[in-house]
């Protein structure tokens, strides 16, 4: 409500899976749509219980061993590498980092979405899975995973009919990521590049 996206804060396991849920086609979401589950801490009550519930019982999040889902953790980044493979069902991929052994309990699903270039590493070669990951970075994977790019173009144009943040200016790494996922629209795609037709608020 103040303006801001704060880019660099943690987002929360419920966060997470709202994003997906909300993602999902309609009529997938239709179909598993629930808000019953084993958690001992996500009451059907809960602003996010359907999120967690449905992407729960299809196999892209989960919980813990102590019967709990901890919705308000922040998410860390090998956590959130496992749910977005597990969202568009990857199977495959060969990179790797320095601090992701085999033996890691994500390492799959971390190279598997490091392959198809949703997640990086940092110039040191590792990847810090127990990181938190930012809102930041959840909006570009996500950008990523869909195959999505802002119009430049147009959103530079438009900027006044848009939805933008006073601490996410253009030149912030994820300006564009930013402003893809925060405003609705219609659009054109050829290759790579989105052409943007009208947009919803």
């Amino acid at each position: 409500k103040d303006g801001y996206v704060r880019p660099n804060r943690n987002i929360s396991r419920a966060e997470v899976a709202t994003v997906l849920f909300r993602l999902l086609k309609e009529d997938v979401r239709t179909q598993n749509l629930t808000k019953d589950n084993a958690y001992s801490d996500v009451p059907d009550t809960a602003w996010y219980a359907a999120a967690v519930s449905t992407l729960s019982k299809m196999g892209v999040i989960s919980g813990y061993p102590d019967g709990t889902f901890r919705p308000n953790a922040a998410i860390t980044r090998a956590e959130f590498a496992a749910i977005a493979s597990r969202f568009e069902r990857l199977t495959e991929g060969t990179k790797s980092f320095s601090d992701v052994p085999s033996s890691h309990w994500a390492a799959k699903y971390i190279n598997f979405a490091a392959t198809r270039g949703w997640v990086n590493g940092y110039a040191d070669g590792t990847f810090r899975p127990n990181n938190s990951i930012t809102r930041a970075e959840v909006a570009a994977v996500t950008c990523r995973l869909l195959e999505r790019n802002a119009d430049q173009s147009y959103i530079r144009s438009h900027l006044s009919e848009l939805r933008a943040f006073t601490d996410v200016s253009e030149s912030h790494w994820a300006y564009w990521y930013t402003m893809e996922a925060a405003n609705g629209h219609d659009y054109t795609k050829s290759g790579s590049s989105e052409t943007w037709s009208r947009t919803y608020r």
